[in-house]
């Protein structure tokens, strides 16, 4: 039958020496190769996995900072807010305390300025009952005649233009 398909010793021979190679590099050539194509797969599929994990990551964390960052800017706002609140309330009360300042010092200038006209008043009439008393006094000692009168009347009314009022 090998004479029919024509075949010879050698052939069988080749083809022993060939599945024999081919069984040698399975085990030899082939088998680390694939193992090393399986590693190299395997080490994809984590790099990949890896990297879908990390911009899963990624992805939350930038939503997260964002949240932060909405947060941080809304703090800021309602500190700005309570800061122009608490500023005006302040400038407020100054100016209350200033305008009561104001008027206290404006009242005690009124008292002090009426004390002071009353004190003068009290002078002035002090003054005028000693004018009069010393007129009396200088009628009452001369019989006067109506030209000596008008010189006292005079002379009075210069000694009270002399008075410090």
């Amino acid at each position: 039958m090998l004479e029919a398909l024509n075949l010879n010793g050698t052939f069988l021979a080749m083809l022993v020496s060939f599945l024999l190679l081919v069984a040698l590099l399975k085990q030899v050539a082939f088998k680390p190769l694939l193992n090393a194509l399986d590693d190299r797969r395997r080490k994809i599929d984590e790099s990949i996995k890896r990297a879908e994990s990390d911009l899963e990551e990624a992805s939350n964390l930038r939503a997260e900072y964002a949240a932060e960052l909405q947060k941080a800017r809304q703090e800021a706002h309602e500190l700005i807010v309570n800061a122009t609140k608490v500023g005006e309330e302040k400038a407020q009360e100054i100016i209350a305390a200033a305008q009561a300042d104001a008027l206290r010092l404006k009242e005690k200038a009124v008292t002090d300025i009426k004390r002071e006209k009353e004190k003068a008043l009290e002078e002035l009439r002090a003054h005028v009952v000693g004018l009069s008393v010393l007129a009396a006094q200088k009628i009452i000692e001369k019989n006067l005649d109506e030209n000596t009168q008008r010189q006292l009347v005079d002379e009075v009314i210069g000694e009270v233009g002399k008075l410090p009022c």
